[in-house]
Order: C-alpha cells, then structure tokens, then sequence
C-alpha cells in the first residue's frame, strides 16, 4: 500500500492474476521490465523444490537479514518504521570474490589499455557528484551478474516487499571522490548499496552518510538541554567488504569524500541502485482467483477508510500467512516509512485531535491490521503468504 495524501493508489498488478507467487503475470512483468530496464523474478511457489543454489541463497539472506530498529518509540505496537537496514556478508562468498576479483584483474597492469579499462564515465557535477561509475551488467560476466540480481531480488521481496530493482551500477572512489547530500526521490522506495571495497583502511571518507529522521523534524524533539553533534545529525556506514546497506532515498543523504589513494584498486569500490515498483505477489496452496478475490473487497475497504484518517506518505509492506482452514495467523511487516505529512490536519474518526504524528501513524496502521486480520480465505491443502 502507497499512502499518499490519506489515500491508497492500487499497485498495478493488484487486480491482475498472480502466477508463481508473482502479483502479475510473468509476461506482463516481463514486459514492463523491459521498458524501464528492470529484472522481474517471480518468487518459486511454497510447495515446489527449488534447485540447491537457491536453497542456499535463501538460507544465507536470512542469515544476514537484521531486525529494523524501532523508531517510533514502544507505543506504536502495530508497526516498527526503519529507514536503515545494514546486512554483513550478503553474498556467497565465492561470488563476492569473483565480482571483486574482475574489477582487481582488469587494473593489476595500469600499463595496459585493453577496451575494458576506457568502460568508466567520470561523473563530475560540481559540488554536487564526483565518481567514476559504469553500468554493472556491461562490466561482469553475464552469470556473475545474474546470480548478483538473483541475491539482490531475493532480499528485496523476502525483507522488503518489493520483486523489481534497476539495473545496478558499479563505483569506483579515490582521492577526492565524493556524493554530496541528495534525495533520490523519482527511482524507488528503497536504494542498496553493496560494498565491493577491499582495503577500506587505505583511505578516509567514502562512508555512506544519511541524515537521521530525527532531523528532519528537529523542532519536534528539541531538547535545550541537549548539544547536538554529528552522531546526532547522521548514520554512516563503513563500505566493510560484501555488506549491503538498505535505506530510504527520499531522507538527504550521501557519500563521504575520500582521501588518500589514487589507486582505483584501493579505493571505494561500490554496487549500488533501488528496488522499484513494488507489487503484490503470493506462494502457496491458494489459486490466483482465490487470493484476488477474497483481498479485493478487503482492500477497496481499507482504502475507503484511510480516505478518512491522517495524511501521510510512504511506504507499507506486509506479509500475510493464511493457514489451511482460510483464517489469517499472522500479519508481519515488511517494510515502513510511512511518515505523517508535517502540517496537515491530523483529526480521528471521531473528530478529535490527534497528536503526537506516532497516533496519526496508529490509527492508519490499525485500520490496514484489522481489516486484513478478518479476511476469511477458503480451504486449502497448505499455507499460503501473500505480500501486499
């Protein structure tokens, strides 16, 4: 659910028939894939067996998935917001040494000028953007690559809700490279960034930084008793070897500058790009018209009453497990950022004022649990999740 305004905006594919866990068909993800130059990867159904490769990219996403921290404090038992997800040793390790080791080979002889070394455009907007980049699929092998977007899409429809990314982009750092504070607002509810960086103690900066939410309503929780310095200000993350970080582009945020080496080979060296478009999908024992249909008069509901609660805007992502007998066991939250629009008029069902903006959150939360709790599914022969 998209909430915008206080209103919900149907995802596309949410009317269309989910095939292999997917909220569209494949064809028709296919096809919008490839106009936007996006990969589609339909989740495998509960009940087949997957090949052991990816058995064991599943086990090693889940190994590293961390919990979101709460931000909204403990009275908000619906939901826990995260902008900032942080996961170490992502990738298997054989394929994070095979991607590092074809950057490391194409610079071991700087006397060399094969065609793959004049691969890199050198992105100068001045005091804005200074970084050497180049399309990641054009610069490794094509299985590298697509086991590179298989782990990236497991991760983002297991954690995040979403089955799409952009094509992802390799960047290089050294002396003097930098990204200045910024917001990708326009490419996807969330952007990664995966850190191919060897020998991170051969320079200074090239640390991810991201203004903390705190800030951006700073008045909001001014303390006059309180100094402010950085650790208040920012999050940074290390570009540690092979950690993914997870956060949302719409919060200012950028790339330290780096100082000291001008070896390409010892330098920040980063994939990174966004999850994008995300749409509901299911795995399980439920057939499409099943899980369509008994989802849709529950939605068009919640959307009849979220017209009626507090505006906000972001982003929910849930995963609901219905059991064999149709009743719904659990609702487990996927992604949050959603955040209350500063200024509008926050007002309950009721007429009464709400405040602080965590109570306008709660009662949009509470109206997307309870009708989603109450959904009755028909019998089945197994489980079922659907992710909306």
């Amino acid at each position: 659910l998209d909430i915008v305004a206080g209103m919900t905006r149907r995802l596309p594919g949410l009317r269309r028939a989910a095939r292999s866990g997917a909220g569209r068909s494949p064809r028709t993800a296919a096809t919008s894939a490839a106009r936007w130059g996006w990969r589609y990867r339909p989740r495998p159904c509960l009940r087949a067996i997957g090949s052991e490769r990816d058995r064991d990219l599943g086990e090693k996403v889940d190994e590293v998935a961390q919990t979101p921290e709460q931000e909204d404090g403990d009275d908000d038992l619906w939901s826990k917001r995260a902008h900032l997800h942080v996961s170490d040793d992502f990738l298997p390790a054989g394929l994070a040494e095979r991607l590092r080791g074809s950057f490391d080979e194409r610079f071991a002889d700087p006397k060399q000028g094969g065609p793959e070394r004049f691969a890199w455009d050198y992105w100068h907007v001045p005091d804005q953007y200074n970084l050497l980049r180049t399309p990641a699929k054009a610069y490794f092998s094509e299985e590298d690559y697509r086991e590179l977007e298989d782990a990236l899409l497991a991760y983002g429809q297991d954690k995040l809700g979403c089955s799409r990314m952009t094509p992802a982009w390799l960047s290089c750092y050294v002396d003097g490279c930098y990204q200045n504070f910024h917001a990708d607002n326009p490419h996807g509810p969330w952007a990664f960034v995966l850190s191919l960086t060897r020998s991170a103690d051969r320079f200074e900066g090239g640390a991810t930084t991201i203004m903390k939410p705190s800030v951006l309503e700073y008045w909001r929780s001014y303390d006059s008793f309180k100094g402010c310095e950085f650790g208040d200000v920012f999050d940074t993350v290390a570009p540690q070897f092979n950690r993914l970080t997870v956060f949302d582009p719409r919060i200012p945020h950028g790339v330290s500058r780096v100082r000291g080496t001008q070896d390409p080979r010892e330098g920040r060296l980063v994939l990174h790009g966004w999850y994008a478009d995300p749409t509901p999908f299911f795995d399980g024992a439920l057939d499409e018209d099943t899980v369509q249909g008994a989802l849709s008069e529950c939605l068009e509901k919640i959307g009849e009453e979220l017209q009626q609660m507090p505006p906000a805007i972001g982003m929910l992502s849930i995963r609901i497990k219905v059991l064999e007998d149709g009743s719904v066991e659990s609702l487990d939250w996927l992604s949050d950022t959603l955040v209350p629009i500063p200024g509008a008029p926050v007002l309950a069902l009721d007429g009464a004022s709400v405040e602080p903006p965590e109570d306008a959150r709660q009662l949009i939360l509470e109206v997307i649990v309870e009708n989603l709790a109450e959904v009755a599914f028909p019998k089945a022969d197994g489980a079922t999740e659907i992710t909306i």
